[in-house]
């Protein structure tokens, strides 16, 4: 095998193709992974250290991530980067503010506190939840490619269906009797509709999961994002495959309907390649393919596909003296009439200096309210709804930035001076897309299919197991690599032999 020839290609830097690279690599694959303009969450800027998306890993004790992490051999390492909080998040409503914990007991105390009404029923919800969650669990358990497309996944669903507790009645109501108590729905349902972009139907498995998520599995990750995406292309790294994180791809070679290899961006030579795993959108496939070579399943899912939810973000860089000490790590806040009626959720960053902090703000764009971005509207708005949580926040703000808008950081700290320091821009990156949950599958979870329609071109991005997190990336990772494993029966033994039976 030539330098310039590889089994797998992964194409950006998402935790699903990454996941799927890694497996790959594993099983005896050599693997490249181009990060295409994915830029790292954490930055630097001003003095600050910001973030361009929030993270929390949520059921982070699933039978998804132990599989995948026994497999790549990063158990020990993932449970040294991995902590879980004594206050899990918190939820602020016009008139109710909520902790929770992770006893059950403060928990249940808490709701109890701004709740009165629904008295001895939390302990029950909140069991039914967790016992719902465990049978979610049996289900994922299962070595299975979702969505399923061929005649032996779609046999390994139907098996693995059993274990579905919402098998029998998907319009299945959760929270059934919660109407009751003003507010208590809203409380609950927060983390969920904020991660799957404000859906408003969502299928009971999506919700379960995502509950008994936030209530039981929330994990802190060092680095967050990054510090998962370190650890799999490490893992990458150590079985021989190769990381060029700035790099590009300029276009994708496709002959007779199959991928044949990719061009770097500023090189005229070509990388041969037999599989390309990503998680770009179609869109951003489509402008990597020459129009002759899609097929027609490839065109169909271009032109079909729609566009994904936008989401935003906006960094706050402040004194920490103004920090509230009961926001904790993570907080939806909803605010009153006046204040607009978007779900936020802030996310206390780590800094490394004293006397800083520093918040990252974010939503969900409305479709038709893409306008708000580029016109600053929406950070206008935003920052109107931190200065009601946050008291006096203009006293010591010091820098404002949202990586997703183009109008760079502004520096507030040379206001009393009148100084306005030149700063570099921190690197630009495209777009927060999201992809809500589709309720119409089986489960509720299933989005695009792994195939394209070009034999060797793959997704398993968030697009492919949607309202799941980075639990359905991994998932949607797992599914990539068994498809790509396929093509090759040899490695394909050999992985058989090496994987490892998750125990329940």
């Amino acid at each position: 095998m030539t330098p310039g020839t590889y089994d797998v290609l992964v194409l950006g830097m998402e935790l699903g193709p990454l996941a799927a690279g890694a497996l790959l690599a594993k099983r005896g694959f050599r693997v490249l992974v181009v990060g295409q303009g994915s830029a790292f969450d954490h930055y630097r800027c001003l003095g600050f250290d910001f973030a361009r998306r929030p993270f929390l890993l949520t059921a982070a004790d699933s039978p998804v991530v132990r599989r995948v992490m026994a497999e790549l051999g990063a158990g020990q390492i993932f449970q040294r980067i991995a902590s879980e909080p004594e206050r899990r998040f918190q939820v602020v409503l016009p008139r109710a503010r909520l902790d929770v914990f992770k006893d059950r007991l403060a928990t249940e105390a808490e709701i109890g506190r701004e709740f009165p009404p629904a008295g001895g029923a939390v302990p029950g919800l909140l069991e039914g939840i967790g016992r719902l969650s465990c049978e979610i669990d049996k289900l994922l358990s299962v070595d299975m490619v979702l969505p399923p497309e061929t005649f032996f996944e779609k046999r390994e669903l139907a098996r693995a269906e059993v274990q579905n507790p919402f098998r029998l009645a998907r319009s299945y109501d959760v929270l059934e009797g919660t109407e009751a108590v003003a507010g208590l729905r809203e409380f609950l349902e927060a983390p969920a509709r904020f991660e799957t972009c404000g859906a408003s139907m969502l299928h009971p498995l999506v919700l379960v999961r995502q509950l008994g998520g936030w209530l039981f599995g929330c994990q802190n990750v060092q680095g967050g994002r990054d510090g998962l995406r370190k650890l799999l292309c490490d893992r990458i790294v150590a079985q021989g495959g190769d990381v060029l994180p700035r790099h590009r791809v300029a276009d994708i070679a496709v002959a007779k309907g199959r991928v044949t290899g990719v061009r770097l961006a500023g090189r005229e030579d070509s990388i041969a390649v037999r599989t390309i795993v990503t998680g770009l959108v179609p869109d951003e496939l489509a402008a990597l393919i020459t129009p002759s070579a899609w097929t027609k399943r490839f065109r169909a899912m271009v032109e079909d596909a729609g566009p994904p939810v936008l989401g935003y973000a906006v960094n706050l860089g402040f004194d920490a003296l103004a920090l509230p000490a009961g926001l904790g790590h993570t907080c939806f806040a909803r605010f009153g009439p006046g204040l607009g009626d978007e779900l936020l959720r802030i996310e206390a960053l780590p800094q490394a200096e004293e006397g800083k902090a520093a918040l990252n703000v974010s939503c969900v764009v409305p479709t038709g309210a893409e306008g708000t971005i580029a016109s600053g509207a929406l950070r206008d708005a935003m920052l109107d709804r931190m200065r009601w949580l946050v008291p006096y926040l203009d006293n010591h703000l010091r820098v404002l930035h949202s990586p997703f808008d183009g109008f760079g950081p502004v520096d507030l700290t040379g206001r009393a001076t009148g100084e306005s320091p030149s700063v570099p821009h921190p690197e630009e990156v495209p777009a927060c897309f999201l992809h809500p949950p589709l309720p119409d599958g089986i489960l509720g979870i299933e989005g695009l299919p792994h195939r394209t329609g070009v034999a060797g071109l793959l997704l398993a991005g968030a697009q492919v197991v949607r309202g799941l997190g980075a639990e359905g990336e991994l998932l949607a990772g797992w599914g990539a690599a068994r498809i790509a494993g396929r093509m090759d029966p040899v490695r394909e033994r050999l992985a058989r032999s090496m994987r490892s039976k998750v125990e329940m």
